[in-house]
C-alpha cells in the first residue's frame, strides 16, 4: 500500500550552499522493526536528525570533506579496469542487472513517463512512497575520525542488511565508469553509517556490535553491491585521495 503525506515525516537542512530534503517513511520502519537490532539504532538515528540534533557546523566547516569531493587515485585505464576486476573477482563487488533497485527505478520512469530512463533524483521520491523496503531519502552523515560529510540518497532494509543506496543515473556506456568512480564518496556513507549507528546504545536494543550495512550504487541499467568494509580497505590499499 502506497505511503500517504502522513507516514512521512521530512526536516530541512541548509548545508553550505545546499539544500536538503531529509524524509523518512516511519510506518514503513515500524513495519519492518524498530524495537531491536539495527533498525532500533537506525530509528534513533533518524529520531535524532529529525529533532535537529547533529553537528550542523561540520557540514560548512573547510577542514571537512563532502564525501562526494572523494576520488580514486589517479591510474592508466588498463589499471583502472584491472583492479575494478579484481574487486569483482575477490567479491568485493557484485552487478546485478537485475536487481530489485533497477526494476523498481525502471517501473517509476515509467509511472513518470520518463522516457529517457535517466531522470534526475526527485524520482526517489517515488521509493519513498511506494517501495515497502525504503526507509529515508537524503539522511545527513558525518565522521569526526576521518573529517567527512555526507548525504545519503536512500536508505533501504533488504535481507538484514541496511542498505545504504545512491543513484548515479547516465547512459549505459557509462555505467562502469561513473559506478567504479563513485566507490570512495558511496564506501564513505557506509562506513559513517557503520560508525553512527554503532554509537547508539546498542546492547540495549539488543544490537550486534557491529551494524550489518551494504552499500549500492544503481541506475536505470545496472546496481553494484559492496560492504561498508570497501572505505577501509581502499585507503589501507592505498587507493583514495581528497581525505
Amino acid at each position: 500500500m502506497p505511503a500517504g503525506s502522513d507516514d512521512i515525516v521530512r526536516r530541512d537542512f541548509q548545508h553550505g550552499k545546499v539544500a536538503y530534503a531529509f524524509q523518512w517513511n516511519s510506518s514503513n520502519h515500524m513495519r519492518l522493526g524498530n524495537q531491536t537490532g539495527d533498525l532500533a539504532s537506525l530509528w534513533a538515528h533518524l529520531k535524532t536528525i529529525q529533532s535537529g540534533r547533529i553537528p550542523e557546523s561540520l557540514f560548512s566547516d573547510p577542514m571537512f570533506t563532502r564525501a562526494s569531493r572523494l576520488r580514486l587515485v589517479s591510474m592508466p585505464q588498463a589499471k583502472r579496469v584491472g583492479f575494478r576486476k579484481q574487486l569483482e573477482r575477490i567479491g568485493s563487488i557484485s552487478t546485478r542487472v537485475d536487481d530489485d533497485l533497477v526494476l523498481r527505478l525502471r517501473e517509476y520512469h515509467q509511472n513518470r513517463n520518463y522516457p529517457g530512463y535517466s531522470a534526475d533524483h526527485g524520482i526517489l521520491q517515488e521509493f519513498l512512497f511506494h517501495d515497502p523496503q525504503t526507509i529515508a531519502i537524503e539522511v545527513p552523515v558525518w565522521s569526526d575520525s576521518y573529517s567527512i560529510t555526507g548525504h545519503i540518497d536512500l536508505i533501504r532494509y533488504v535481507d538484514g542488511f541496511i542498505q545504504i543506496c545512491d543513484y548515479k543515473p547516465g547512459p549505459l556506456e557509462s555505467t562502469k565508469r561513473r559506478f567504479f568512480d563513485s566507490l570512495p564518496q558511496v564506501s564513505a556513507y557506509g562506513e559513517m553509517m557503520a560508525h553512527l549507528l554503532a554509537g547508539t546504545l546498542r546492547s540495549a536494543l539488543e544490537a550486534p556490535l557491529l551494524p550489518q550495512i551494504r552499500c549500492s550504487i544503481f541506475d536505470t541499467h545496472s546496481c553494484w553491491h559492496f560492504g561498508a568494509e570497501l572505505f577501509v580497505q581502499l585507503q589501507t590499499m592505498g587507493y583514495l585521495q581528497n581525505i
